[in-house]
């Protein structure tokens, strides 16, 4: 297989996932093969993604909150989880907000669930840096 061929048979350009692959401290150098495949999962990856998103859908338009409902139901998915939060709304952020302050932060413990709650709800630390 050359590489000018296998390009044609790819959507997503190799020398941008070469560049993640190489970006990991244990890769020093990256084959033509290794990178085609990688290249060509990822590919499969993000098509299977799209199409099980698209299945839960009423209309014709894939958004991201569809794309992360699969990952935040789909257990197989959680590497994912914090890469692609539900988005939530500024209303429920600040229920969240609140129940957290009602609770107060005096233990470890509540940090964390309030922490992971957010996450999960897809709060972003800069929101918290505001308090």
């Amino acid at each position: 297989m050359t590489t000018q061929k296998s390009e044609k048979d790819l959507h997503l350009p190799l020398s941008r996932v070469k560049t993640i692959m190489k970006s990991s401290p244990e890769v020093d150098a990256v084959g033509p093969e290794p990178l085609y495949l990688v290249t060509k999962v990822t590919e499969l990856f993000v098509i299977d993604l799209a199409k099980r998103a698209y299945k839960n859908i009423k209309g014709n338009f894939l958004e991201y909150k569809h794309v992360a409902d699969v990952v935040q139901e789909d257990d197989t998915l959680d590497f994912l989880r914090e890469i692609m939060p539900r988005k939530i709304t500024v209303r429920q952020f600040k229920e969240i907000m609140a129940k957290k302050a009602a609770r107060g932060d005096d233990s470890e413990s509540s940090s964390e669930e309030s922490e992971s709650q957010s996450e999960s709800d897809g709060s972003t630390s800069e929101s918290e840096e505001q308090e």
